[in-house]
């Protein structure tokens, strides 16, 4: 999907979220013309901002249902979670979209498949929301990005645990493509120094032994970045190794 198809969905449920109250005909109206951008293949399963297209159709279906069952007062407030609509806020930056008509987003020049890349990769795993539940522990946290990638990029191609060969029998976390884009996840709440030493020597080998640019260090965490983390992912960064630090959210 173009960041303008984005852009423009975004623009319009925020623009909901900002009213004091919504109607059932302000929130069907953009539920259906977004169901129509997948009926009509404008949106498609196979897309860099699924995730939060995802939440986005989640949202309104939770609050249309809760205005259905109401048999008076017929407007509710939306219930968007405010860590949501800060993200999506940031994504659209001071740009107005919200006054492009939903019925003429098919008109918009659109990429039907998200070509297989380090940047895509890297574009996905940015856009990507994650409840804090699903980073409880590491292999949690690996299999709900297993999951989001999946749907981009398909089954076949992602895979978890992805071994590099080499003496030291290591394994990349997520690996997509057979070996073209190698993805290290962690915790930054589990984090302690000594792992920290070792995650630095993992970046190291994955990238001289197997993956050499196509590398990326992903890091979530329930708290804002502190300077520890920034500081590894400087360091990080340093070594040519693309890294993406995200804020987990309760959803």
């Amino acid at each position: 999907m173009t960041e303008k198809i984005q852009k423009t969905i975004i623009s319009k449920y925020l623009a909901l979220a900002e009213k004091d109250t919504v109607n059932e005909t302000d929130l069907s109206d953009l539920l259906i013309a977004v169901e129509n951008l997948y009926k009509n293949r404008i949106l498609t399963e196979s897309d860099i901002y699924l995730n939060k297209i995802e939440l986005i159709r989640t949202s309104i279906s939770t609050d249309l249902e809760t205005l259905r069952r109401k048999r008076t007062n017929k407007e509710i407030k939306l219930t968007t979670n405010k860590s949501f609509l800060q993200i999506l806020t940031s994504d659209i930056e001071a740009a107005n979209y919200g006054n492009t008509d939903l019925s003429d987003i098919d008109k918009f020049e659109n990429d039907k498949e998200v070509s297989l890349s380090a940047d895509n990769v890297l574009r996905v795993l940015e856009n990507l929301i994650i409840p804090k539940r699903r980073i409880s522990e590491e292999k949690e946290f690996e299999k709900f990005v297993h999951e989001r990638l999946t749907k981009v990029f398909g089954k076949e191609r992602v895979h978890r645990q992805y071994s590099i060969g080499g003496f030291l029998a290591l394994k990349s976390d997520i690996d997509v493509g057979n070996g073209q884009v190698g993805i290290e996840l962690k915790v930054a709440d589990n984090l302690s120094s000594t792992d920290m030493q070792r995650l630095i020597g993992q970046v190291v080998y994955y990238k001289r032994r197997f993956y050499n640019n196509n590398l990326i260090l992903f890091i979530a965490s329930k708290n804002t970045i502190n300077p520890t983390i920034k500081e590894l992912l400087g360091f990080v960064d340093e070594l040519e190794v693309k890294t993406v630090f995200t804020t987990a959210i309760s959803l």
